[in-house]
């Protein structure tokens, strides 16, 4: 209909372009001109006008397209921007734990290592408790040794109950982390419910599980902070350890795990002096096994190593933890007893004398049973001198071989 408009329109401009032309007398050629002026102008501006909206749409195409690529490169920024404050955060977690395990390189002790371990875990942190279970091994099999725990009200070293031990010893067989938040697996282990989750990391050193580290209540978004802090603290830890053993070496006996006669001497002496100025007591125990010639003699030396390591079980087994307990040289033994008088003294060796003469000794194919004979001087009753604290104690380990052996005779 539109079309036939159009046509109508043409045909009447003819028309009136002839009428005109015949009043005005106007030239053949010029109405030729005029008349397809009037016919092709029309199409012309329609061709414009389809080229004009093609290169509209073409423009407007561009521009969406170019408007696409603001989009991306606007969402790309975005990317970038998050990208980057991920990044600055990580740095500065690796950096505050450059910074940590700089502070814990100069640790030479467990409790020095903890006390910076736990400013640095308070500082940067959200836990409601952290506790590290130390593990020792022995036949190639992991048990306990102690446990430090950090928590909000105090720190320190404490016992391990049934449920840290129970994660503890599935973490170190596995080696892998286990992180516990559904209600069943809490109490499955014997959590309380009023915790929300525990995160339980091994720390692995050469392929050897030396520690769990058991954090309660922590952040999910710091899972990963734990896994990059756990590998130093397991290095740390490590060191620590190496340093124990190495000063360890230098001042017990290979064989029985005693303190050796040097150090053993230089903490008799600090005792003396010690118990001079507070006034109180102490005792010294001389010991030497009966017939330990005899028994390397009969069964072989590999047989006497056993029997001195024995007998040296013995005796830390009936001290006190205060008490020290050393290889004097051979088959003699020494015990500085603080804070214990002739009489106490007396009561601890002849405890020591029947348990070692009631112990029958399993080394390889041979049962063997050894007696023991000790003698004892006490400070300052017997002498306030190092050197005459030794030979009173010498003189009554002399007096108990001499009147028949396995006995305890006192100095004086």
């Amino acid at each position: 209909m539109r079309e036939i408009r159009y046509l109508l329109i043409l045909v009447l401009a003819t028309a009136a372009t002839i009428a005109t032309s015949h009043f005005y007398k106007v030239s053949t050629n010029n109405i030729i001109f005029f008349i397809g002026l009037i016919w092709l102008l029309p199409i012309f501006i329609r061709l414009g006008s389809d080229v004009g909206r093609e290169e509209i749409t073409a423009l407007e195409d561009k521009l969406d397209k170019r408007n696409g690529e603001r989009s991306l490169l606007t969402g790309n920024l975005e990317n970038v921007k998050r990208e980057r404050a991920y990044l600055e955060k990580k740095l500065t977690n690796l950096s505050r734990l450059y910074t940590v395990t700089k502070e814990m390189s100069s640790d030479i002790r467990l409790s020095e290592l903890f006390g910076s371990l736990k400013n640095f875990l308070e500082d940067n942190f959200r836990f409601k408790k952290f506790t590290t279970v130390l593990l020792t091994r022995k036949d190639n099999q992991a048990s306990i040794d102690k446990a430090y725990e950090i928590g909000a009200k105090s720190s320190g070293f404490v016992a391990p109950d049934k449920t840290i031990s129970a994660l503890t010893g599935v973490v170190a067989k596995s080696r892998k982390p286990l992180f516990l938040e559904e209600k069943d697996s809490l109490l499955k282990y014997g959590f309380d419910l009023k915790i929300n989750n525990i995160l339980a990391l091994p720390l692995v050193v050469q392929k050897n599980v030396i520690s769990v580290i058991l954090a309660e209540d922590i952040q999910k978004e710091e899972y990963d902070k734990f896994l990059i802090l756990a590998p130093q603290i397991a290095l740390e830890m490590e060191r620590v350890r190496l340093f124990d053993e190495v000063e360890r070496l230098s001042v017990t006996d290979g064989l029985t795990g005693c303190f050796l006669r040097r150090s053993f001497l230089k903490r008799l002496k600090e005792e003396m002096e010690r118990a001079s100025h507070s006034k109180t007591n102490l005792s010294f125990i001389m010991a030497d096994l009966d017939y330990f010639k005899k028994c390397n003699d009969n069964f072989g030396h590999l047989t006497g190593d056993v029997v001195l390591k024995n007998v040296a079980a013995i005796l830390k087994k009936g001290v006190r933890e205060i008490d020290l307990v050393a290889r004097y040289g051979g088959e003699e033994f020494c015990i500085l007893l603080p804070e214990t008088s002739k009489q106490g003294a007396y009561a601890v060796g002849e405890r020591i004398r029947k348990a070692v003469e009631d112990h029958a000794i399993k080394a390889y194919d041979e049962s063997v049973t050894i007696t023991i004979s000790l003698g004892i001087s006490s400070f300052p009753e017997d002498s306030k001198e190092l050197a005459g604290l030794i030979e009173k104690a010498d003189l009554a380990l002399y007096e108990a071989k001499k009147t028949g052996r396995d006995k305890t005779c006192l100095a004086g």
